[in-house]
């Protein structure tokens, strides 16, 4: 609905709802001042046909106060009957007589004339219509209201990556580690790939690492180099370093 569409409905809102508002807290008012008389007169409550009648029509008023009262509405269905019963309550506070002699007797029968008498000397209109003119001042109400559920027209920034930052130098996790706090877990790089569309599936495959590979044979222990001593002879015919020190064989 445009803009324009929603204004011209609250204006048809606003001129059935006036007389409707009215009428039903006139006549509500004097079905229950007919109760409270008849209680004064009686010494009694009293809870009969009359009472539940005036407690409805003036139900009704309220439900509809709060319709035109209420945001999804065009401001105008509040701002015609909030000007129309303040102009209503000034005219009780600036000329009350005018107002009692004029009450709009050709037009309302005696006993609305009765209630609206009683509701407009106790300032009724004019609080209800200073209530209903600040209900239509809410900026959001005029504005014409956008699409439900609008695509926006550019994409957001991409996620930030959930876990704390690498460190600088740390090492990046082996394959099959557990995923730290936060970061999402990945797959195994063992696990096959999934078959596309149409291909039959790839048999089972375990589920467990790959084997590591076999350990390359020891080497064979070095033999042990023997330290020359004092005893052993530097060459075979030849006498040691002793024997020629101390004059053995020459």
């Amino acid at each position: 609905m445009t803009n324009g569409a929603r204004h011209g409905l609250g204006v048809l809102i606003g001129l059935i709802v006036t007389p409707a508002v009215a009428a039903s807290l006139v006549y509500g008012a004097n079905k229950l001042r007919m109760v409270l008389t008849f209680g004064y007169a009686r010494f009694q409550s009293y809870h009969g046909k009359e009472m539940w009648i005036g407690a409805g029509m003036l139900l009704v008023a309220g439900l509809l106060l709060g319709l035109v009262s209420g945001s999804r509405l065009s401001p105008l269905a509040s701002l015609i009957p909030g000007a129309c019963y303040t102009i209503v309550g000034v005219i009780w506070f600036a000329s009350p007589s005018w107002a009692v002699q004029h009450p709009g007797r050709d037009v309302l029968s005696r006993d609305m004339a009765l209630g609206y008498t009683t509701l407009a000397s106790l300032g009724v209109f004019f609080l209800l219509g200073v209530m209903l003119l600040v209900a239509s001042l809410a900026p959001s109400r005029w504005k014409a209201r956008t699409a439900a559920g609008a695509a926006p027209s550019f994409a957001g920034p991409p996620p930030a990556p959930m876990g704390p930052p690498p460190m600088p130098g740390a090492a990046s996790p082996m394959p099959g580690a557990p995923a730290p706090l936060g970061a999402p877990a990945q797959s195994p790089s063992w696990n096959p790939p999934q078959p596309q569309f149409g291909q039959p599936p790839a048999p089972p495959a375990s589920s467990g690492p790959p084997p590591l590979p076999s350990a390359s044979p020891a080497p064979p222990p070095a033999q042990e180099k023997r330290e020359p001593s004092a005893d052993d002879d530097g060459d075979d015919g030849n006498p040691g370093e002793w024997t020629r020190m101390y004059g053995g064989n020459k």
